[in-house]
């Protein structure tokens, strides 16, 4: 049984407590705003997550109870400070982050990169502005756009003009008094510049550390032998935390307001009237904001003067002492605020905008590169990196792919690098500077670097052939391919990942554990394991054991239980063959009643077989680049090209007949279900013996997964199968499905996933965030349908009797 709505939920308000907690109170934060927002989005969604078998998708409002993060703002106040309930909640904006593009092979402009990613992210301003006036009933808005300081949020209460309360925001209802310590910060006026003060004025802005001062207060803990911060931010939370207003005193910390709070005794027409009065009355404000009349006006001041990619001088983040991380927008006359819906946790009436090219690449230098191992015996080599914060947490790793990868950018140990993450998570060396390159640099082999042999068991390491040709592959691999412990510990890890066999709470440090252990050898060991076993695995080592502990072993066990049922294509993932994605492995279901059919398959032979003729008809084509050849070797070839037809034709027809490929010009041309590679790596693992023996353990443990097809009638198919012949690309974040659910949906429903968009496309499933994929679709004229336009077809009852797989095309 899959983990259920209320189970999920659950997991993710701990988790995003957990971040508050380490954001809020203890300045330490472990992931990065955009990561953040993205956990708070996912709740939401499934808080709210409608029930479709219900009649008009009713909702689920037991499931949004008052004490989940996404009800409030932050975390909760300090049992260090006094407690201090905001007179008006401190709440949140809602975020529009930029768009990424995922598609991307290659290193690309990062100015075009930037480009489009605002071309991409700019329409959801026109969004926001469409819903802005249609509560307004008006053609145009006024808004103010100012810039998003990446600091601490701070409250300060005047009364009649004295400074008489200084609070954090806390959980947004309540935070913690640092009176004290922000009487020490001298940009924040003790007494305000006003004839007659009003009994109340709460402004509300952000205390920070500028770049500058960070640089220096950074260099001095270090001399000093102290640690350093990571960022500024933290080194202003961290200072505001101190129990001693001395110590903050000597911190560069700064601030400025932006916003009103709780006021008696004065009025504001408009937010511009409030930043204005702000500067008048002594208090630090910004150097640049924008007040624009309507969306057009405010998306040129945008491209001009915020994210301007033709002048980066007038790039905002140039142009302000302290570190920014976004936009913020709001409607500028006060009085229309109340006439826009509030959102749980933010007002509906302004909105952040976080252009994801601010997120700049970190410098740093290369200090080492280590070997790891991988599943199928790959040697990784990894960059060991000076650390350095990027993009929201402290980076000391980075893949380097392989050695070509390395040659191709000249990278040598010791080098000053530039880095960034690649789709925001994985952190990639970009360039070298080799400006700073010292002469001391060292050049990296792999080979020699581990001796000969595998880092992880001492085996030989070898670069295999490519089956079918001469060349070797570019990757060096372990050949203890049974014995190697990290390729065990790799091959349990795949095994029980979510598109894979879904065993929960089975991931890396368990799998590497149990193998180191000797509780598994291989995937398979796992179904002799029992509850008692698991729950006193160490996870942690002799001095600090840290155990895993009932629950978490009940978990497994039961997770799987349910995998000796999950279908055919879900096993054949699992397995781990190279080659073999969802897709392929989806294909392969659709055709096979089972494993030992597939691995003895006379038509997987086959399709290698044509691979390989194939090659050889290719490697003899005569072309321009061959004008010189003599006629002889010209004649050779053509023969050689005959010759490859002869033996061709007859294994083509084979795979035609039998329906695991589809006509072509000629039979030796015949498009087959999978493509030649795929079908090699399916005959290598099927006679290694690593593949008999899984297939002999699975017969032990009365395994047999079947494929869907051979438990429906052909009178079912038609309705279990409605998107038969479709081709979908998926995109961005669906409201209530993960992807891997909306593509089994659709695997299920007869369609195929592809990873691009191009003219074959039939559908783009698109959610939130749809990026470059959901501008390509639109220029192809590709179909751009929703979740529940998705769901609406899956439950027609329309289609073709047979399901038709897209075929490999040569």
């Amino acid at each position: 049984m899959s983990e259920s709505l209320n189970d999920q939920i659950i997991k993710l308000r701990e988790l995003i407590e957990r971040h508050n907690r380490l954001y809020y109170e203890q300045a330490k934060p472990e992931i990065s705003d955009q990561d953040y927002d993205a956990l708070v989005r996912s709740l939401e969604k499934l808080e709210h997550r409608r029930d479709t078998k219900k009649p008009r998708h009713r909702r689920v409002p037991e499931l949004a109870l008052a004490d989940s993060p996404t009800q409030h703002v932050g975390g909760k106040p300090s049992d260090r400070f006094a407690r201090v309930d905001h007179l008006e909640p401190m709440l949140s904006l809602e975020k529009i982050n930029g768009a990424e593009h995922p598609d991307e092979k290659e290193e690309p402009d990062l100015d075009k990169r930037s480009r489009l990613q605002d071309e991409n992210t700019l329409p959801q301003l026109n969004v926001f502005d469409t819903n802005v006036r249609k509560h307004l009933k008006t053609d145009c808005v006024e808004y103010v756009m100012e810039p998003k300081v990446d600091g601490v949020s701070i409250g300060v209460h005047y009364r009649y003009g004295k400074l008489a309360l200084g609070v954090t925001r806390g959980d947004g209802r309540a935070g913690d008094d640092i009176t004290a310590n922000l009487r020490t910060v001298q940009s924040i006026p003790q007494s305000l510049d006003l004839e007659n003060p009003p009994p109340l004025l709460e402004v509300r802005g952000e205390a920070y550390i500028s770049t500058e001062d960070f640089e220096r207060l950074n260099a001095a803990l270090e001399s000093a032998g102290d640690k350093a911060f990571p960022n500024a931010r933290n080194a202003t939370a961290g200072t505001l935390k101190q129990l001693d207003s001395s110590l903050v005193a000597k911190r560069p910390i700064k601030a400025v307001f932006y916003a009103l709070g709780a006021h008696e005794g004065i009025e504001f027409e408009t937010h511009s009237d409030v930043l204005i009065s702000f500067a008048k009355l002594g208090l630090p404000t910004q150097s640049f904001w924008w007040r624009c009349n309507g969306i057009e006006e405010l998306l040129e001041r945008y491209r001009e003067d915020v994210v301007c990619h033709y002048d980066k001088e007038r790039d905002l983040r140039h142009k302000l002492p302290y570190e920014i991380d976004g936009v913020v927008i709001k409607v500028n006359r006060m009085a229309d605020w109340a006439r826009i819906p509030m959102k749980t946790r933010a007002p509906g009436y302004a909105i952040v905008h976080k252009p994801i090219p601010w997120i700049t690449p970190a410098e740093t230098v290369l200090r080492d590169i280590t070997v790891q191992v991988g599943r199928t015996g790959v040697l990784t080599p990894v960059a060991e990196l000076e650390p350095v914060f990027v993009q929201g947490s402290t980076v000391s790793r980075a893949t380097l792919h392989n050695e070509d990868e390395i040659r191709r950018k000249d990278i040598q140990i010791g080098d000053t690098v530039v880095i960034r993450k690649a789709g925001m998570v994985i952190p990639e060396i970009l360039y070298v500077d080799k400006s700073k390159r010292p002469p001391n640099t060292q050049q990296f082999d792999l080979f020699l670097r581990v001796d000969g042999k595998c880092p992880a068991c001492g085996g030989m390491i070898a670069k295999e052939k490519i089956s079918g040709s001469d060349k070797v592959e570019v990757a060096w691999r372990c050949q203890n391919i049974v014995g190697c412990p990290a390729q065990k510990t790799r091959r349990i890890e795949y095994f029980a990942q979510r598109k894979a066999l879904d065993i929960e709470s089975l991931g890396g440090i368990v799998a590497e554990k149990l193998v180191g252990h000797h509780l598994v050898d291989e995937p398979l060991d796992l179904f002799n394991l029992n509850v008692d076993q698991l729950a006193k695995l160490n996870l942690g080592d002799d001095d600090e054991p840290r155990m895993f502990g009932e629950k978490n072993a009940t978990k497994v066990i039961e997770a799987l239980n349910r995998a000796k049922s999950a279908p055919l294509h879900r096993w054949i993932q699992a397995l781990g063959i190279p080659e073999i994605g969802e897709q392929t492995a989806f294909d392969l279901a659709g055709y096979f009643r089972d494993l030992p059919a597939l691995a003895n398959s006379e038509m997987i032979r086959c399709t290698a077989e044509l691979g390989v003729l194939r090659q050889k008809f290719d490697e003899n084509k005569v072309g321009q680049e061959q004008a010189n050849l003599s006629s002889a070797e010209k004649a050779s070839r053509k023969q050689k090209q005959e010759e490859v037809k002869q033996l061709g034709n007859p294994i083509g027809r084979r795979l035609i007949e039998a329906k695991f490929a589809r006509p072509a010009a000629q039979d030796w041309q015949a498009k087959t279900l999978i493509g030649p590679v795929a079908a090699r790596e399916i005959v290598k693992w099927a006679s290694s013996e690593l593949g008999q023996q899984t297939l002999r353990r699975m017969q032990e443990l009365e395994i047999e997964p079947l494929s869907k097809t051979t438990q429906v009638t052909a009178g079912d198919t038609a309705s279990s199968q409605p998107l038969v012949g479709k081709t979908f690309v998926l995109t961005g974040t669906l409201p209530s499905l993960k992807r891997e659910q909306a593509s089994e949906l659709i695997r299920e429903g007869g369609g195929d996933v592809t990873n691009s968009v191009s003219k074959n496309t039939d559908f783009l499933l698109a959610g939130e965030g749809g990026g470059s994929k959901l501008t390509k679709a639109e220029e192809l004229g590709v179909k751009v349908i929703t979740e529940a336009q998705l769901l609406e077809m899956l439950a027609s009852r329309e289609g073709p009797t047979t399901k038709q797989p897209e075929f490999f095309d040569p």
